[in-house]
């Protein structure tokens, strides 16, 4: 059997997706699996060991009817028996039926179930997004924490590189920081972060995509101390999963980076205000999730509408706390 799996389009709920090629792998030991992806969440399934290959398309090939249908057929050729579409979106299903697949499974929604054969109900019980994806199979036999593992793959290559290159930086023991996402109403606020900066004194370092260059930068400058780094936007997403394996300890938004070193097994503290935890946390043995109990939060939007008290979520958790908590995880600090 050929098994395609339609991943999702974010890195966070493409690291929640892991479990999900565990329990095909599980089911189908012999059977081939491919990873079907944007090319931007290609590098979470990089050497995975349940995943026989992976097809990345480009924005350019998934967007407007034309190029989502060239890119649909050219999968025709793959000859899939079973496509499994973890996103939620109409783009997604409309793929999936142009690759002539005969067996074509999600969830409902955005007019989508013209294009399923097999239409999975939604669960009416709140979840966490990775169980969520589980219910797919359609197989209540499954041990959803079993499936946790494993996860995230960097090569040994890779961490040698990462060491190397931390070496020539003149870094050696490193907590790592993620405080930008891609919603403003996830993202740390800066005076937060420098906050958080003052409570200690270990060396950090800061990770971001390309459009975080400017402002990791801005940090740097601003902060009294001086064993402070910012990487953000040097590197590449597979780059950065190789250094940020070499941390010790991290602290992120909720964000993409957070379920990358949570999955990776570093002692990660991630700071949740509009996001819900319960169904977005990141997965790992040494992960830990901290938010205020305020009125508005979770509010799930990406932009905060507390016009008189602007991310009052995340202005409300102390930084004493977050650091508290990470040593809580087993680290030594410099405090």
């Amino acid at each position: 059997m050929r098994i395609g799996v339609y991943c999702p389009n974010w890195v966070g709920d493409a690291v929640m997706s892991i479990p999900f090629f565990n329990a095909i792998r599980q089911q189908h030991p012999d059977d081939k699996i491919f990873a079907i992806c944007k090319s931007s969440v290609e590098p979470i399934f990089k050497n995975h060991s349940a995943i026989n290959e992976i097809i990345s398309f480009q924005n350019k090939d998934l967007y407007g009817i034309r190029a989502n249908r060239n890119s649909g057929r050219s999968l025709k050729a793959m000859d899939l028996d079973v496509f499994y579409l973890l996103s939620n979106t109409y783009r997604s299903a409309y793929l999936a039926k142009k690759s002539k697949t005969p067996m074509r499974i999600g969830y409902p929604g955005q007019w989508r179930t013209a294009m399923l054969t097999d239409v999975v109900d939604r669960p009416k019980e709140k979840m966490h997004r990775y169980k969520k994806y589980l219910k797919l199979l359609m197989n209540q036999n499954i041990d959803s924490k079993s499936m946790l593992n494993p996860g995230i793959i960097i090569s040994k290559e890779e961490k040698k590189w990462a060491r190397t290159t931390l070496s020539k930086l003149g870094i050696h023991e490193f907590i790592a920081l993620f405080p930008f996402s891609v919603a403003t109403s996830r993202s740390l606020p800066k005076q937060k972060i420098l906050e958080l900066l003052e409570k200690t004194h270990e060396s950090i370092i800061i990770f971001g995509g390309k459009g975080d260059k400017y402002n990791g930068e801005i940090l740097v400058g601003t902060s009294k101390r001086r064993n402070i780094h910012s990487l953000a936007g040097l590197y590449n997403l597979r780059q950065s999963m190789a250094l940020i394996s070499q941390s010790k300890g991290a602290i992120a938004s909720d964000s993409g980076l957070g379920h990358i070193s949570g999955n990776l097994g570093i002692p990660t503290v991630t700071l949740f205000g509009a996001g819900d935890a319960a169904q977005t946390r990141p997965l790992g043995g040494q992960t830990h999730v901290i938010n205020a109990d305020v009125h508005c939060s979770p509010c799930l939007k990406n932009k905060c509408f507390n016009r008189n008290e602007p991310l009052l979520c995340l202005n409300e958790i102390k930084p004493k706390a977050v650091w508290k908590i990470l040593s809580e995880l087993g680290l030594s600090l410099q405090i």
